[in-house]
């Protein structure tokens, strides 16, 4: 008799075990539900503002004007920013110092112009490092900023077109900023560097 009252006490709490487990993880599961429709409506708040179609040319959002932030300066020659590197022609534009989620964010324009024979983005042909004091900076995803559009990188380019495209990097502090640009598969020492000032 008690063995068979211990076996149902025993199965009684697996039971009611089972029942708890199952509780948490219908909250786990409400909780992430609610988490995944949050970052869905931001999704949608973003894509409202720039209705996207199939073969978008993200750089019409592309305003270096409009970014509202402190302009760089530069003492670097145009030899030096301004060349072809593989099948492209690069200038090394401009440069901005925006405020950016509590951040120093440098968002640095390119002009780009295709002279190969295939559709390219820029990120296919090109590689961008920005350093400061001979540190690599690590890139920022900028969105929703008036004239700041980060996927015109990885625009599609035909033969013979020109697109200004823009990336963004995290500061670590107002002191000199190199930006170098070299082939994305290099096939010699080629590199377009353009030194920026925000003092």
């Amino acid at each position: 008799m008690k063995k068979r009252l211990l076996i149902t006490a025993a199965a009684l709490m697996l039971i009611l075990s089972a029942a708890g487990c199952g509780q948490t993880n219908d909250a786990d599961t409400a909780a992430q539900d609610n988490q995944n429709t949050e970052q869905t409506d931001v999704s949608d708040a973003y894509t409202t503002e720039r209705v996207y179609s199939e073969d978008q040319e993200y750089s019409e959002y592309v305003d270096m004007d409009a970014v509202v932030g402190e302009e760089a300066t530069s003492e670097s020659s145009k030899d030096e920013y301004e060349g072809t590197l593989g099948n492209a022609e690069i200038t090394i534009s401009d440069a901005k110092l925006i405020q950016y989620e509590d951040e120093d964010v440098a968002v640095v324009s390119f002009k780009y112009k295709n002279t190969g024979d295939e559709d390219m983005p820029f990120t296919g042909a090109l590689k961008v490092e920005a350093l400061q004091n001979n540190a690599s900076l690590p890139a920022a995803t900028v969105v929703g900023v008036e004239g700041v559009e980060m996927l015109s990188m990885v625009e599609n380019v035909s033969k013979g077109d020109t697109i200004t495209v823009q990336k963004a990097y995290k500061l670590r502090d107002r002191s000199q900023l190199t930006v170098q640009v070299t082939e994305f598969n290099p096939t010699d020492d080629s590199m377009l560097v353009k030194t920026f000032d925000f003092e």
